[in-house]
């Protein structure tokens, strides 16, 4: 990505999440955009903290870097909603087994998703706000 202003930019609805953001001018020319897919989400964060603060985030102890992009061994973020929803009656032991906790640190903002599947569908030549909603998934 690009590490001076990323621009990230996300589209959010019951089928998923977008996350669109400049790639870093060594890897692609003309302000080419990146654009994910993260499928059956569960919940995300996406704003603070950003790259100065980012030693004050709980897993920056176990190497969380800025501008990089991670998957989460046993998060206890989802180990968290595990636990909230154990108060419903249908709740059983492992019911979010198959969830990821992907991280993506960002110049101004940190990306968290716990989703089933990310994948990057594809570059784009428009702003991150544009391409999040505008580009195809070859996949669909």
């Amino acid at each position: 990505m690009d590490s001076g202003a990323p621009c990230p930019a996300l589209y959010s609805d019951e089928v998923g999440l977008r996350c669109a953001y400049y790639l870093s001018p060594r890897v692609a020319q003309d302000d080419a955009v990146a654009v994910l897919k993260f499928e059956i989400v569960l919940q995300h964060r996406f704003g603070y903290p950003n790259d100065e603060a980012l030693t004050g985030h709980p897993l920056s102890g176990v190497g969380l870097r800025p501008y990089n992009f991670y998957t989460v061994e046993n998060s206890r973020w989802r180990a968290e909603i595990e636990n909230q929803n154990s108060a419903h009656h249908l709740s059983r032991p492992g019911i979010y087994a198959k969830f990821h906790h992907w991280l993506i640190t960002f110049h101004d903002e940190t990306l968290e998703v716990l989703a089933q599947r990310a994948s990057v569908i594809g570059r784009s030549l428009l702003p991150p706000n544009k391409a999040v909603l505008e580009l195809n998934d070859p996949t669909e």
